[in-house]
């Protein structure tokens, strides 16, 4: 017979579930099961024998666990032992798990999951970084053409479970967020890959690369540098201190402080550049600007500056074009192909410099080749000096031929950069208001001096004469 009675304490499953016992003659090893409420564990505390009782045995067991209609996911090593056990050590054994059902296993539909770092939050900074530029920790998150931005996690098919008792048990069906793919992003078997560069972008569950970065404010602490490979539209300033590099266009509409700047094609800035210590620009296209106050700039394109030059260094391969109330003042501007402005210099005569018709790479190059050759030249009189004091010293014989060598090198350099560092003889610089005294012009290295206001001028090269004519 078998006894049913409520087991208050189931560390089998949730709530109250039943204890089973079979009657057995008094002192014979016997055995309590109690179910989980909801039908998934089957525990059992087992009781040794007493005195001269029967032991307690397997098919016992067995029998018991029929009778309760437990027969899925039974433990029979387990509790085989542990009836061993029982029988060996005359102790009682409690909470041995003899029977555990199986649980469904839900449905997982294919989806797609990003990378980490794509997903928006604050992520802390590594607890092994001493220091922190806050500056370089930047939202705008940029992957290569190919690179991984997530995955297709697969189908999963569901299947039932069952209790104990071997009742089934449905599956059910898992909810997960999905990302369906945007514009510049393809699947590539379980990867989801970048078409080409640019900026992920997450649009609801819509994952996207764009080749054009578009900042809607100011580049700051909230966005940090940015380094990126295409267009860069920035519908503020740029802050002091702050990094842009572009792979293509940079369009700032506010003003812009030059830290380090730096676009493959055009820049263009609808207010001004204003430069900040050894702040500089690169543009490997051309530039317009409102103005530019206190920056360097290199251009290998056109510069077009409506507005003012103020203290600032230009350097453009292309023309220098300003409106006619357009002023430089101050520093130094090199355009290969010529200057048009309205003013030029001011009226407290601040030293202003205009080179035209050079290549400033080449000049560059230039001034570098003839400062190792003067340096050059100071070694080699010394090592000659000592060499007389020493006829006799072969490494120093040799460093007097290799010091030689070097110089003839050098000078033979120096000569074919001359050679080409002119390379506009028709470069003018026109002035249509005023120029002012302490202007320097300079076309393909003939300078003149200006020492009284000009009105209305333009500075040509005649090379017949090697001299610069001012027409008025």
């Amino acid at each position: 017979m078998i006894r049913a009675h409520h087991s208050p304490d189931d560390p089998g499953g949730e709530g109250s579930g039943l204890s089973f016992s079979a009657d057995v003659r008094k002192n014979d090893g016997n055995i309590e099961i109690t179910v989980s409420a909801d039908m998934m564990t089957a525990t059992a505390t087992l009781y040794p024998p007493i005195g001269d009782g029967a032991p307690l045995t397997p098919d016992y067991a067995a029998e018991l666990l029929a009778r309760m209609g437990i027969h899925s996911g039974l433990l029979w090593d387990e509790l085989s032992e542990r009836i061993f056990d029982v029988n060996a050590d005359r102790r009682v054994i409690r909470d041995v798990v003899v029977a555990r059902g199986s649980p469904p296993v839900s449905e997982h539909p294919e989806h797609i999951v990003v990378d980490d770092r794509f997903l928006p939050g604050f992520r802390p900074v590594s607890d092994e970084e001493h220091t922190v530029d806050w500056k370089a920790i930047s939202q705008v998150l940029v992957v290569k053409q190919g690179e991984g931005i997530g995955r297709v996690i697969p189908r999963r098919d569901g299947a039932n479970g069952c209790d104990v008792t071997g009742n089934p048990i449905a599956f059910g069906k898992d909810q997960v967020t999905t990302y369906a793919l945007g514009k510049n992003v393809e699947r590539d078997g379980d990867d989801i890959r970048a078409v080409c560069d640019g900026r992920v972008t997450l649009d609801g569950q819509r994952i996207s690369v764009e080749e054009v970065l578009v900042i809607k404010g100011d580049v700051d602490y909230r966005v940090g540098h940015i380094m990126f490979p295409g267009d860069v539209v920035i519908e503020g300033g740029v802050a002091a201190g702050f990094k842009v590099y572009s792979g293509g266009s940079i369009s700032i509409k506010e003003t812009m402080d030059a830290f380090d700047v730096s676009a493959k094609r055009d820049l263009i800035c609808a207010q001004g550049i204003i430069g900040k210590d050894l702040g500089q620009v690169r543009v490997g296209g051309s530039l317009k600007a409102k103005f530019i106050e206190n920056a360097r700039v290199a251009v290998r394109g056109d510069v077009e500056v409506p507005g003012s030059i103020v203290g600032s260094s230009i350097y453009t391969l292309g023309r220098l074009a300003m409106g006619d109330k357009g002023r430089i003042v101050g520093g130094e501007a090199f355009a290969t192909h010529g200057v048009s402005c309205g003013f030029l210099g001011g009226g407290t005569k601040p030293v202003t410099i205009v080179n035209v018709g050079i290549d400033f790479t080449i000049q560059q190059k230039l001034e570098q080749a003839n400062a190792a050759l003067r340096a050059l030249t100071i070694r080699l009189a010394r090592l000659q000096n000592v060499r007389k004091l020493r006829p006799d010293d072969e490494p120093l014989a040799k460093a007097v031929e290799e010091a030689r060598a070097k110089l003839q090198s050098l000078t033979d350099n120096v000569a074919d950069l001359t050679r080409r560092v002119d390379i506009d003889e028709g470069a003018s610089v026109e002035v249509k208001g005023i120029v002012y005294p302490g202007v320097i012009v300079t076309i393909c290295h003939i300078r003149v001096n200006v020492d009284e206001p000009l009105k209305k001028a333009r500075f040509r090269l005649d090379r017949a004469a090697n001299k610069i004519i001012i027409e008025r």
